[in-house]
């Protein structure tokens, strides 16, 4: 046997902490890629001659790609493996990327950025249940930590970006250096000793019994009701404080800026009271604050006080997509991959929906309403927590239907 692997489905992950380390800043990936985009648009419209439908659809390309790849990372991690699925992820990033750069026409960028988020939609599937595994007793704390390495990325990419048009690169450099930055997680990944799975027990848990579960389907609910709060208002806050809240450009860019950070305190905050406070706990008051957040957001109270307020969401919001993703894992660890693939792919939908039903309202009345009627996705959550009282019985009942394996890790 190799000296780099483990010797059974229950032995111990050598080195937990570096492999947290490393799932880190592969998150850090995430965050630049899906913001590069949104940062240099101006320049790449300019550049290629994109009215605001081509602009739209390339913003939305690596999203799509998000949720292409992402229900079939965690399946295929679950029977292949994590190694090579997170070294091809970090091939299709940087291909993407350098796609784009190199891109003379609409068609050529909107490819590259789909490329981009087929490969950032597999590391994003497969580093929560890497996480959770090298601490299966602490998945709350570790997943909040792992997720505040997203709004860190932002924030890191608004400053590299901002930096580096200072020094006048053009937005075809800066694509190649961000291409670059994701050389260092695959180069970790492809020497670093991984889990052969991250289920717990012999055997995994089907997908197909999984969703057969009630307390399954509400948490998939929930986490989709997740990604409408955090991804709806945060794609809209730079033109929402331009146009509703009448502020100015750098007001939008600090608006942007304080979100991230917000949200990043927030998980990382989350890490710590993850030790002291239930999940559920975690979960109600992060969808109140957030829902107490929106409506405030939406008041005609001028742009500061509108700052401050989605700075705020930005705090409630950060803790309901890892606090939920770690109770899934608490309730169904013998789920593996697969079952991290499908709630991911829920929130991820809900990043889709929530900007569409902001905009379909804004067209019919105006953004304030927008943002006030995504006050019911947070009041949802609420309620679907209230209805949340049988998963620990619906986990426990379960049993392997076949033989224990005797597959070792790699």
């Amino acid at each position: 046997m190799a000296t780099n692997q483990l010797v059974s489905a229950d032995s111990e992950i050598r080195s937990p902490g570096g492999l947290v380390a490393a799932c880190c800043l592969a998150m850090l990936s995430i965050g630049f890629a899906t913001n590069t985009p949104a940062l240099c648009l101006t320049a790449i419209a300019d550049d290629l001659a994109l009215d605001s439908a081509r602009s739209g659809l390339f913003l939305s390309c690596v999203f799509w790609g998000l949720v292409v790849s992402i229900p079939i990372a965690g399946p295929l991690a679950d029977r292949w493996g994590f190694r090579y699925l997170l070294v091809g992820s970090a091939a299709l990033q940087a291909s993407g990327l350098l796609l784009v750069s190199h891109a003379h026409q609409a068609w050529h960028a909107c490819l590259g950025a789909g490329v981009t988020g087929l490969g950032t939609g597999i590391v994003d599937a497969l580093l929560t249940p890497l996480a959770c595994a090298a601490y299966p007793k602490a998945r709350a704390k570790i997943a909040n930590l792992l997720h505040a390495f997203y709004p860190i990325g932002m924030f890191l990419v608004v400053l590299i970006v901002i930096a580096l048009m200072r020094m006048h690169w053009s937005w075809r450099e800066i694509y190649r250096f961000i291409a670059a930055t994701n050389f260092p997680y695959a180069i970790i990944f492809l020497i670093l000793p991984l889990p052969r799975h991250s289920h717990e027990g012999s055997e995994r848990m089907p997908g197909r019994q999984l969703i057969r579960l009630s307390p399954f389907l509400l948490l998939l609910g929930a986490i989709f009701l997740a990604g409408v709060t955090e991804l709806g208002p945060s794609q809209w806050l730079p033109a929402y404080l331009e146009q509703a809240a009448g502020g100015t450009r750098t007001a939008s860019a600090l608006g942007l800026l304080l979100l991230g950070v917000m949200m990043a305190l927030g998980r990382l905050g989350n890490s710590f009271l993850a030790r002291y406070v239930s999940q559920r706990r975690l979960v109600v008051a992060g969808a109140t604050l957030s829902l107490v957040s929106l409506l405030l957001a939406s008041l005609p109270a001028g742009t500061l006080f509108t700052i401050c307020c989605l700075a705020m969401l930005g705090l409630g919001v950060s803790g309901l997509w890892p606090t939920l993703l770690s109770l899934a894992g608490d309730r169904f660890p013998q789920a593996g991959a697969s079952m991290y693939s499908l709630l991911h792919t829920s929130g991820n939908l809900g990043g889709l929906v929530g900007p569409l039903a902001i905009g379909l309202v804004a067209q019919g009345s105006n953004l304030r309403l927008g943002m006030a009627t995504l006050a019911l996705a947070p009041l949802l959550v609420l309620l679907l927590r209230a209805f949340d009282q049988k998963g620990d019985a619906a986990a426990a009942s379960w049993r392997p239907a076949r033989r224990p394996s005797s597959r070792a890790l790699i």
